[in-house]
């Protein structure tokens, strides 16, 4: 996601002790290596995919057994009171590093990465832009991580961060309004924070995403993503004229047809190959027509970020169990308390979920509205 600042540290703080205490807990062999196999990058997969041992993104997430054995940590999490995707502990190890990139796939276009240190010295620095900071143990923090990151931990000792993925509700960008955005001070966050202290027994309900990926992408939403590439592309001086015409032409007739076939298809099966199709041509086109474009905003290949951000989302067949097996019945009340609490203080009302439970004409509508069902969503 981008972000106006490179880092930003939230008003709140947690007890490092307890959550040291409870990263000591793992035996070596539960640490899970870097999907992309960097050197001394391992981690502890705490919300998954069906809460498996994974680092997948589209799907239902679940809590793992990990952190169903960490209980302050889940307390940590639910601090928030945000719904979370895919969430570790992420472990570096001493003298090693977290190679320079960014983040342009569909997944984090709008989620941001929050950032718990646990573990950590001095000499590990985050690097993001032309901006470095050391994130103390205990602090929050988030970062743009559209722009090219990278973590190096010079010390000769592993660091750990609790990273936490969340799409965030009105009310934690609220509060990241409110957070330092640099200079930062190494002793911690000002007067004006928050500090959460582990309670013993206590369980808390952490919200996980179940429709984080689109079936098939809509129309709309194809459109918004393609446009944003095109314009920053175009205001690169350095791309070749030729190269950023023909990767419009290509990108512009995938949209185009994209929406074609869904006013015909939408989410049946019956388009799924077309689909298909039409995801492989555009790949194609790209990798042998077109050169060498930049985007402007951070120096990304534009061919490589169209694949990741729009060719690899647009189509998640897997998905069809979840989004088409739904039983069609009546209107219930919000599956978990924790909704509501998203929603507190917001105007007007929700609507109700779909389930098989019944509901009386003269019981009060499950939506909040105070009224009788028959009058309401009845």
């Amino acid at each position: 996601m981008k972000l106006a600042h490179e880092f930003y540290r939230l008003p709140l703080r947690y007890d490092v002790d307890r959550l040291a205490h409870e990263v000591s807990l793992f035996e070596p062999n539960e640490w899970q290596p870097h999907p992309s196999g960097f050197e001394g990058n391992t981690s502890i997969p705490l919300i998954s995919l069906n809460g498996g041992i994974n680092d997948d993104f589209n799907g239902p997430m679940k809590q793992t057994p990990f952190l169903q054995r960490c209980p302050y940590i889940q307390q940590v999490i639910a601090s928030f009171g945000e719904v979370f995707g895919r969430s570790r502990l992420m472990r570096l190890d001493g003298n090693c590093e977290v190679p320079e990139h960014c983040d342009i796939n569909y997944h984090w276009h709008n989620r941001v990465r929050i950032h718990i240190p646990i573990i950590t010295f001095p000499e590990v620095i985050f690097y993001c832009g032309d901006k470095s900071v050391h994130m103390v143990s205990g602090d929050t923090w988030i970062f743009d991580a559209w722009k090219m990151h990278k973590v190096v931990n010079g010390a000769d000792k592993t660091r750990v961060h609790l990273v936490i993925d969340t799409c965030g509700s009105s009310r934690f960008w609220e509060l990241v309004s409110r957070s330092e955005t640099g200079p930062f001070d190494s002793s911690g966050p000002g007067q004006d924070y928050r500090f959460i202290t582990y309670e013993s027994g206590k369980t808390p309900s952490i919200l996980t995403e179940q429709y984080n990926a689109p079936l098939v992408m809509s129309p709309g939403e194809l459109d918004a993503l393609v446009c944003e590439l095109l314009d920053d592309i175009s205001v690169n001086a350095r791309n070749s004229k030729h190269d950023v015409a023909g990767y419009t032409a290509i990108v512009n007739d995938f949209r185009h047809d994209w929406r074609s076939l869904w006013s015909l298809y939408g989410f049946s099966r019956k388009g799924w190959g077309s689909y298909k199709s039409l995801i492989d041509v555009a790949g194609n086109r790209l990798s042998a027509e077109i050169g060498d474009v930049a985007l402007t905003s951070n120096k990304a290949s534009a061919r490589q970020t169209f694949q990741a951000r729009i060719l690899y989302a647009a189509l998640n067949t897997e998905l069809a169990d979840q989004y088409l097996g739904q039983v069609r019945g009546k209107v219930s009340n919000f599956p978990d308390k924790g909704v509501k609490k998203i929603f507190s203080g917001k105007a007007g009302v929700g609507s109700p979920s779909v389930t098989n439970e019944k509901i009386g004409r003269n019981d009060q509508c499950p939506c909040g509205s105070g009224k009788k069902y028959k009058r309401c969503h009845g």
